[in-house]
């Protein structure tokens, strides 16, 4: 390991056993993190919930946003269809 922490003793993050900010992530919120980098990526507004933008950012090729569009969709549904087994809301319940 590179970094030593310190405390009583110095040892590394492995023995001290600590984990970085996306490990103690939810699945639904590592998906809707992707999503949402991908968005910015397109110069969409960010959030799942927001709709797509309007037209492809000046300079990206017309295959790599479309590339790029459908992954963001995917994404979205997925963070969406975690949310929902996690709070367990679904269609039978409706």
């Amino acid at each position: 390991m590179a970094i030593l922490y310190g405390g009583a003793i110095f040892a590394c993050r492995h023995c001290y056993r600590l984990a970085y900010p996306s490990q103690r992530e939810a699945p639904h919120d590592r998906a809707a993190q992707r999503a949402n980098k991908i968005r910015a990526r397109l110069g969409w507004e960010p959030g799942i919930l927001n709709g797509p933008g309007w037209c492809k950012p000046k300079g990206m090729h017309q295959r790599t946003y479309e590339r790029l569009s459908a992954e963001a969709e995917k994404w979205t549904a997925a963070s969406l269809a975690k949310m929902m087994r996690r709070f367990g809301v679904g269609p039978e319940e409706w």
